[in-house]
């Protein structure tokens, strides 16, 4: 393995991972599961099975998207900060010093449109001159007793800033 992903995956094990839901992928998964039943009766009704070769190729395409695209989001903290990963992003570092906001925030319509960041989160900011210091930890990804106790840690680490709280209404959607 090469060295510097080595260091990498040590540095990894020392960090806490905010643990996933599945709550973005259950609304796309019934659709398809939908559409999938409705090309399987029309199919069958007509004999013609000829659709079913499209749903041959959806699944595992959603799948495969779902898997590469939306397991690489990843959000990892410590006592000294925290690290956001995503697919086709540059990692990023936010030290607990360097936090200049931290906000509760609903993506915007170009957002939506780009499927760019979460739709609904909470931003840490960093760095002022720096427009890529933030780390978007989505509401919906991550279990919320997970963000709770990273925004707890930010709190005691930082008691200058103010540190929003996580809606409480999301909670009926991530029983534990």
């Amino acid at each position: 393995m090469h060295s510097a992903r080595r260091a990498k995956l040590m540095a990894d094990r020392k960090l806490v991972h905010l643990r996933r839901t599945i709550a973005p992928y259950v609304g796309q998964t019934v659709i398809l599961a939908g559409v999938t039943v409705y090309l399987t009766y029309v199919s069958h009704a007509r004999s013609d099975w000829r659709g079913m070769w499209a749903l041959a190729i959806i699944w595992p395409l959603y799948a495969f998207s779902t898997l590469y695209f939306g397991l690489k989001y990843r959000v990892l903290w410590d006592e000294t900060g925290l690290v956001m990963r995503a697919s086709g992003l540059a990692e990023r570092r936010i030290e607990l010093d360097e936090i200049t906001g931290i906000s509760s925030e609903f993506a915007d319509v170009t957002e939506l449109l780009a499927q760019s960041r979460p739709f609904r989160r909470i931003v840490v900011h960093g760095r002022k001159h720096d427009p890529k210091a933030f780390v978007d930890i989505s509401l919906r990804h991550f279990r919320l007793d997970d963000i709770e106790e990273l925004l707890a840690t930010i709190r005691t680490r930082r008691p200058d800033l103010h540190v929003p709280t996580v809606p409480m209404n999301r909670r009926i959607w991530q029983r534990n």
